[in-house]
């Protein structure tokens, strides 16, 4: 038996995330990112007011519009039809835009952005093909940032199984 080939579309599918009323419900729910963030990753990445920060696996927008004051350009990065479509339906901020792509396959210009981030979502990418998108369209010093906000926080995966009951 052989491991199926990475298909990014095909996990889209899969995770049901275009599902009618599936991005409001999300958007409506989940957490966004922590105030804080901005300024950890401006100071590690040695800019006040970043140039460009790309935002993968953008999803509805909630990682992407808290850069809207504070960059001179967002971009949202997103393969999922709906789930873009719910971020463009958020009242116009000029300088931040959405278009679709993959985290490996932005089709952004190299070394382009001061500050990338994946909020939610380094899960559902290869990570080989990802990190090397992600290290093409950085500057030299720019910063890379994955992270994940869950409650409760959980170390086991039994302790997780029991919240879900």
């Amino acid at each position: 038996m052989s491991a199926e080939a990475y298909d990014p579309a095909r996990n889209i599918e899969r995770s049901e995330y275009g599902a009618p009323g599936f991005a409001d419900r999300y958007h409506t729910y989940r957490p966004q990112p922590p105030a804080a963030l901005e300024d950890v990753l401006t100071q590690l990445a040695h800019v006040e007011r970043p140039g460009l920060v790309v935002d993968l696996g953008s999803g509805t927008g909630l990682s992407t519009f808290i850069w809207a004051e504070r960059a001179a350009q967002v971009i949202g990065i997103e393969p999922n039809a709906a789930m873009r479509a719910r971020a463009e339906a958020h009242p116009p901020v000029p300088s931040v835009r959405f278009q679709s792509g993959f985290a490996h396959q932005t089709g952004l210009l190299d070394g382009c952005a001061d500050i990338v981030t994946c909020a939610q979502a380094l899960q559902w990418m290869e990570p080989q093909s990802t990190f090397a998108e992600v290290t093409r369209i950085l500057r030299p010093s720019g910063v890379f940032a994955a992270y994940d906000y869950d409650w409760p926080p959980v170390m086991r995966w039994e302790a997780m199984q029991a919240f879900s009951y």
